[in-house]
């Protein structure tokens, strides 16, 4: 079954699991906050204790990640908060946590398992985004030249899969706290680091995650604190679609996510800002 639209929940209203995947295994503990039941693609949060390391050289699956917090080693290469990673099915590799727990939002294009081919191919991409400059090279004007600025960790050309690291300045709000709406004929998913996103449907704090599928209106959106917001686009060009109709927005917008019946379920009470 493909991902249903999910927009949005606080990763904090879910609880820590054993992993049920041979990787990264049962020592990890992990929050699922999408997952295709058909093919397994997922992302989660994952919770590396101190001492864990990877049982395999290689997995059959794409694997994507960005450290939250904490800190581990890719081939001896220290990762710490905000290092990102792509590796390839195939990609031999040595992941390691040596003194303290680490914190993943990490991105599977299948069941995690080990192995040594079935993915998308293409050379490994390891990034410090504190390295990157913010830049607003390609983006749609109505919002570089409103101050948003991103930083591209990944683009792959054949696709136009990507995935960034987009940060909004404070008191951002259309024009009269009144806006068309958008969409894309991408999948778009993301997940807020940190501050907060004012929307018709609530307010998104860090922790707060989406996917929704091509072709679902969304926004207009604001800002108090300002933001910064990992997003991955998937299957075509990021590309914004502007509705004719407008909507309002409010510094106290109702809490009306959309949330399938399923993922709701597993949800716990908002209990305000904890980590994770």
């Amino acid at each position: 079954m493909p991902r249903q639209h999910i927009e949005y929940i606080q990763s904090q209203q879910m609880r820590w699991q054993v992993c049920p995947w041979s990787y990264p295994g049962s020592e990890a503990r992990i929050k699922i906050l999408s997952i295709d039941e058909g093919n397994g693609s997922c992302s989660v949060l994952v919770r590396l204790p101190a001492g864990w390391r990877t049982t395999s050289s290689a997995l059959k699956v794409d694997e994507e990640f960005l450290v939250l917090e904490g800190e581990l080693t890719l081939d001896g290469r220290r990762m710490a908060q905000d290092c990102y990673a792509w590796l390839p099915a195939g990609t031999a590799r040595e992941l390691a946590v040596k003194d303290d727990q680490t914190i993943l939002l990490a991105f599977y294009s299948g069941t995690p398992a080990p192995g040594g081919s079935g993915g998308s191919g293409g050379d490994a991409v390891v990034r410090d985004a504190f390295e990157l400059q913010w830049s607003s090279d390609g983006m749609d004007p109505a919002y570089g030249d409103a101050g948003m600025r991103w930083k591209i960790l990944r683009h792959d050309p054949e696709t136009q899969d990507t995935t960034m690291l987009v940060s909004t300045p404070p008191h951002l709000v259309p024009p009269g706290w009144n806006g068309p709406q958008e969409q894309h004929d991408c999948i778009e998913e993301a997940y807020v680091l940190s501050g907060d996103f004012l929307s018709p449907i609530g307010i998104m704090h860090a922790g707060a995650y989406f996917w929704r599928p091509p072709s679902i209106l969304h926004g207009p959106y604001g800002t108090r604190g300002g933001n910064l917001t990992f997003i991955r686009t998937l299957g075509s060009a990021l590309e914004n679609n502007w509705s004719e109709h407008t909507v309002n927005l409010s510094r106290k917008p109702p809490h009306a996510p959309v949330v399938p019946s399923g993922v709701a379920a597993q949800l716990g009470d908002w209990q305000g800002h904890l980590p994770y």
